[in-house]
């Protein structure tokens, strides 16, 4: 298996999400989660803090230290 990283540009459908949302961090990771058509499945989200994302129509993959 593999470890592939992906950097997603903030574009302008991320950049409009962030007035949705408190924070631009949150809006962009909200947006990546969405499937596109060259991500299907959305993005998964890594993240130290899993119980940020309950509720929230993405795939989270917590990290633990």
């Amino acid at each position: 298996m593999t470890d592939l990283h992906i950097v997603l540009a903030l574009d302008l459908p991320a950049a409009l999400a962030v007035a949705k949302q408190q924070t631009r961090a949150t809006a962009h990771s909200s947006h990546a989660a969405q499937p596109t058509p060259d991500r299907p499945d959305g993005a998964v989200l890594a993240t130290t803090a899993p119980e940020r994302w309950k509720g929230q129509q993405a795939r989270v993959l917590g990290l633990s230290f």
